[in-house]
């Protein structure tokens, strides 16, 4: 079996009771069935703490019951009183695992670090280096054969990942560049994968590699550009979708309908710009850090198109979840009065974006399918659509 790890994996490590937004609390923690059937003898290895243990899981539902949104065995000085009382071995897998998230391939798990844990986004936010990927293989672990899996197609996609992360890293490219070049060729690479066409995805890269396709694809860009009216439109009603979503938080839920107010309400359209011009040029780390969302995001959703053939919707969530994110935090910047200081929003109030809005979208397994279908079937995110709100 083998594994891939981003270069930063081992910088992590979980701040416990000085985190700042502890993951026991605010969500619903499932059970493996591993440890549910563990849990139910546990009286017999724990004595009192198993029977507190046994009478604070919802065996119906498989999850731990929670006391005002905490779960049952965080205490008061936000530390788990299982690992107090019986371990790090009797965590069920959840917490085990938690913030790596595994996504599963044949014979291969690739192993990320959640942006919705704070260190992870601290870490995340403040890497200067391209972040890298590592295989390793672990002989112990035994080879996983699926019933289907295309393996044609999920080679084809890991190249395509590949080439678009050299693209994404490319600091000689702004960001919008970087984004709308990425954008239009996956757009071309899923027609190919829609006709089953999956050896024209190299000749997509062959192109793609040389400097006319550069030249080719910017000559199209001034179709798309001096629309910041419309790209403001647009944004707005991007997060008038977010709206939509089931809530995991209200209190961030009030900041994003607060953000969208502030954004495309209260500021005037000139305003907006000026705005947006003054946070780029007052925050040098702002690029690296879109970069880095960017990546994360490339490496949590693409080549999921294996299981459903939609590679194009998975660049899209990508894409504008850097967008939306990097909207946020213009929002906070300018509420905190930083547009009049003139100085860059701080890392710890980005962190705290960050994080906050992945809980929201990435823990929530309808809030993923929704997000993902408002991909397919919403005009605002076609190509099109995309590219004014990029290039503008």
């Amino acid at each position: 079996m083998e594994y891939t790890y981003p270069s930063y994996y081992k910088k992590f490590t979980c701040t416990a009771d000085k985190c700042s937004d502890t993951c026991c609390a605010g969500w619903g923690i499932a059970i493996d069935n591993k440890s549910l059937k563990r849990y139910k003898q546990a009286d017999k290895e724990l004595g009192a703490f198993g029977n507190r243990l046994y009478n604070s899981i919802d065996w119906e539902d498989g999850s731990f019951y929670q006391h005002g949104k905490r779960c049952a065995f965080l205490n008061e000085d936000n530390l788990c009183d299982m690992v107090l009382e019986a371990g790090e071995d009797y965590l069920c897998k959840t917490c085990r695992r938690y913030p790596r998230h595994y996504e599963e391939f044949e014979n291969l798990r690739e192993v990320l670090l959640s942006l919705s844990c704070p260190e992870v986004a601290q870490i995340l936010l403040t890497c200067q280096e391209k972040v890298t990927y590592e295989t390793v293989v672990q002989e112990r672990d035994q080879v996983e054969e699926y019933e289907y899996f295309d393996f044609l197609l999920f080679t084809k996609l890991q190249d395509v990942r590949l080439f678009i992360q050299e693209i994404f890293q490319n600091r000689e490219l702004s960001i919008a560049e970087r984004m709308a070049f990425v954008l239009a060729m996956v757009h071309d690479m899923q027609t190919r994968i829609r006709k089953q066409e999956l050896f024209g995805i190299d000749n997509i890269l062959d192109k793609c590699e040389r400097e006319s396709a550069w030249k080719q694809v910017r000559k199209k860009w001034p179709l798309y550009q001096n629309r910041k009216s419309e790209r403001r439109y647009l944004l707005h009603s991007m997060f008038l979708d977010l709206q939509s979503l089931e809530v995991l938080n209200a209190e961030f839920v009030t900041w994003m309908h607060k953000a969208q107010w502030i954004l495309y309400q209260e500021l005037t359209e000139t305003d907006y710009e000026a705005a947006r011009k003054t946070f780029a040029e007052c925050d040098e780390q702002i690029a690296i850090q879109q970069e880095q969302l960017l990546v994360y995001f490339l490496y949590s959703y693409f080549c999921g198109a294996v299981y459903d053939e939609d590679a194009f919707s998975k660049i899209k969530l990508a894409i504008v979840h850097t967008l939306l994110l990097s909207e946020l935090f213009l929002a906070r910047w300018i509420q905190n009065g930083n547009h009049i200081a003139g100085t860059p929003l701080t890392l710890e109030e980005k962190v705290d974006i960050a994080h906050r809005y992945a809980r929201e979208i990435e823990h929530s397994d309808p809030n993923l399918n929704k997000v993902e279908n408002l991909m397919r079937e919403k005009t605002k995110y076609s190509l099109y659509d995309l590219l004014v709100v990029i290039l503008n």
